[in-house]
């Protein structure tokens, strides 16, 4: 019992695994509707002009294609770490854009209250979830892992 309440349950293979997948699902779901969806992709461009992002030409698609494409690769944890390492450019630069702009509207009232409301963006918990995939990979229950086990039977 001592040992739940310092090291937890021990099922970290399955919260990586979650986490892996409640990320990799949003970033492809969201990559989705802004690529195929007319009304949400309309919705995308003009937040893009009212930010004022360079080669809007390019980055209406450029950014929901990856969103999409990497988000499957996380999902499914196919070459994910670096997956989600361009997953987590995209989230920094909509944090430092929308999300600045956003904060900004939340007026916060003192230093504190500021770093609650960064804390608050739903992108600074993507991007958290990012980090752990980063840094800790796809995990077992991946296709990084089945590749990886075929090729370490194939060079033995």
């Amino acid at each position: 019992m001592i040992d739940i309440l310092f090291v937890g349950i021990g099922w970290t293979d399955i919260a990586l695994t979650l986490n892996r997948i409640a990320v990799g699902s949003f970033f492809m779901h969201s990559g989705y509707h802004k690529l195929f969806n007319a009304e949400r992709h309309r919705t995308f461009v003009d937040e893009l002009k009212s930010l004022g992002v360079p080669a809007l030409g390019f980055n209406q698609w450029w950014v929901p294609s990856v969103e999409f494409s990497a988000g499957v690769a996380v999902l499914i944890g196919l070459l994910a770490p670096l997956a989600a390492l361009g997953l987590l450019v995209i989230i920094v630069i909509a944090m430092a854009t929308s999300g600045r702009q956003r904060i900004k509207l939340y007026n916060p009232i003192d230093r504190g209250d500021r770093v609650d409301d960064w804390l608050y963006l739903p992108e600074t918990l993507y991007a958290f979830m990012l980090i752990i995939i980063v840094s800790a990979g796809a995990g077992p229950y991946s296709l990084d892992a089945l590749i990886l086990g075929l090729l370490n039977k194939h060079v033995a």
